[in-house]
């Protein structure tokens, strides 16, 4: 989309002009988000107060600009893109962070970035659970548009959970305040809604004591299987360890290349748990049992805090560490029932025994998320044919197990011609009326979801 003279000019005229840019030539990072596809933006605006971002979405009402507000651009569904061009309005600067200790909330603005939420709660001796892998850049803001999840998300859920009211902005440009009291359970639809509905301005979370810490346990297993088959196992026990977290071959390989210093042993498949509170040392052993049943390669116990966080280094990199690996690189994160994991596991293991891509997979096996990559080393179009014959496969053997196409990452436009295949017409007319009731001007991330 390119903006006609007359409505650059109200821009111009309205917004301040040191906060405002026509060119990104300067700002090639806005163009972009984790997917690496390219859109890029008529404007982009960096709003520092709530009045700021009523008076954009004002602008865009009055002349149809599509609005997309953005936080960090961690987003792997291409949900802070501007495919139809229009007013890019990034929240980082609004990153405000109070922690009222007596009520145990942390009131925030939508830029906060998630790991500095997580510090400040802990400089008083209180806890923010959700932590996806991207929390020490991602704002929380992005996070409850995606409803993220993270390494902790079994034992202590996800964004939503945690979310006790929000702020926030409407097409029509009202402020509106919804909390968990709200008729409709309005919360709930607003949380995960990938910014097509409101633009967050400030948000009070709810946070809990700093649980007592415990064990921290790798497993690396011979059978990719066998090691989805502890996690079923540990489910069917009732322990709920604090982190469960599964790492296939490929993943540990991608992973030692990257950080050298902090390899593992190669193996089929890594077990990561954590466990914390009162019963942590007894559900480490239970763990420690469970483990030994499936014939480990390594099974051990951090001895100090020094190798735990090189354990979990092997984890939290994995990111960057197939980006800085691999060319092309396709993140779809599935999830299917935890009990079906081992199932999920032996079809990715199949299909890169099929694919000349490589294929590699990791995530939260606790709750059945797992985040399966597909990497292409040249760029070529024979991969790139191939990726997307993976994905379509995964895609519906997910479905077959009685899992969802996104288990964190969101729809946005990466998932969107699939979701027809999860969910029947009747529900997807009903999101539909539903958005237009509630951005009947169509102005609020235009082309997400199933638009």
């Amino acid at each position: 989309m390119s903006l006609e003279k007359t409505k650059i000019e109200i821009i111009k005229k309205t917004l301040p002009s040191e906060r405002v840019f026509f060119n990104f030539n300067n700002y090639p990072e806005y163009t972009q988000d984790a997917t690496e596809e390219i859109f890029v933006p008529d404007i982009l605006f960096f709003a520092e107060s709530e009045n700021d971002i009523v008076t954009a979405i004002n602008l865009c009402r009055e002349n149809q600009i599509p609005f997309i507000a953005r936080g960090a651009g961690t987003g792997y569904s291409g949900g802070a893109l501007a495919i139809n061009g229009g007013l890019l309005l990034s929240i980082e600067k609004m990153n405000s962070i109070k922690i009222d200790t007596d009520k145990q909330t942390a009131i925030v603005g939508p830029g906060a970035i998630t790991g500095n939420i997580m510090k400040a709660a802990e400089s008083k001796n209180l806890f923010y659970p959700p932590d996806p892998a991207s929390f020490e850049e991602s704002t929380i803001a992005g996070n409850l548009a995606e409803n993220a999840g993270g390494l902790r998300c079994k034992k202590y859920g996800v964004t939503k959970d945690y979310a006790i009211s929000i702020r926030g902005i409407n097409s029509r440009g009202n402020i509106l305040e919804i909390g968990h009291a709200s008729p409709f359970g309005l919360l709930d639809l607003i949380v995960g809604s990938e910014g097509t509905l409101i633009v967050f301005t400030q948000i009070t979370l709810r946070l809990i004591k700093k649980p007592v810490p415990g064990d921290t346990i790798l497993a690396t297993f011979n059978n990719a299987v066998n090691a989805a088959s502890v996690v079923s196992q540990i489910t069917a026990s009732g322990i709920v360890p604090c982190i469960m977290e599964f790492m296939d071959k490929g993943a540990i390989e991608c992973s030692n290349q990257y950080d050298p210093a902090n390899a593992i042993d190669p193996a089929a498949a890594l077990l990561l748990f954590e466990t914390d509170g009162p019963n942590a040392k007894s559900e480490a052993e239970e763990i420690i049992k469970i483990c030994r049943k499936l014939s480990p390669v390594i099974l051990r116990r951090a001895k100090d805090e020094a190798e735990r966080q090189t354990l979990w280094a092997t984890r939290r990199n994995l990111s960057h560490a197939v980006k800085h690996v691999y060319k092309t690189k396709i993140s779809e994160d599935v999830c299917v029932p935890p009990s079906r994991l081992s199932e999920l596991v032996a079809f990715t293991n199949e299909l890169a025994a099929e694919f000349e891509i490589d294929i590699n997979s990791y995530g939260h096996a606790g709750d059945g998320n797992l985040h399966v990559n597909f990497l292409g080393v040249t760029g070529s179009e024979r991969e790139n044919i191939e990726i997307q014959d993976g994905v379509a496969r995964l895609f519906k053997k997910t479905l077959e197990l009685g899992g969802t196409l996104s288990g964190e990452h969101g729809i946005g436009i990466a998932k969107k011609k699939f979701i027809k295949d999860e969910f029947d017409p009747n529900t997807l007319n009903f999101m539909k009326r539903t958005k237009t009731v509630l951005d009947p001007f169509k102005i609020l991330n235009p082309g997400k979801i199933f638009e």
